[in-house]
């Protein structure tokens, strides 16, 4: 395994990104109620990103990504997020709400972008295997 930046293409550079963002959701408020917020550690989220290891390993082992297991992943990762946001509604006095702060927002477009990463990387990686004999 190898961290080769530069060596990686576009889907490349976007499943590192992605990562990254996923990564960063932790640190934003995951629950925002008012005086009471907690940030995607507090929520123990953080195994969501187990959804980014697979896509990260191939990517960082320089091996082309099964598109069904990638695609699984990716889409995983919306479908948790947006389960976190809705189970963070509620009503009180009549009145509906959202407690989900800006964190789960954030890993959920993560998980979009990985989904645009691994099909570009896939895609690249198979154009440029069939030019190179």
């Amino acid at each position: 395994m190898k961290f080769n930046f530069k060596g990686w293409n576009l889907g490349g550079k976007i499943i590192f990104i992605s990562a990254c963002l996923a990564f960063i959701s932790y640190f934003f408020k995951w629950v925002n109620f008012g005086i009471f917020s907690q940030n995607g550690f507090q929520q123990q989220t953080y195994f969501l990103f187990l959804l980014f290891l697979y896509p990260l390993l191939m990517l960082l082992k320089e091996k082309n990504i099964n598109l069904l297991a990638g695609y699984t992943c990716s889409i995983l990762g919306v479908l948790l997020g947006m389960i976190y946001v809705f189970s963070k509604s509620g009503e009180f006095a009549g009145v509906r709400f959202n407690a989900a702060g800006l964190g789960p927002y954030l890993f959920i477009i993560a998980c979009g972008l990985l989904a645009y990463g691994i099909n570009k990387y896939a895609f690249e990686y198979r154009s440029s295997s069939d030019s190179n004999p």
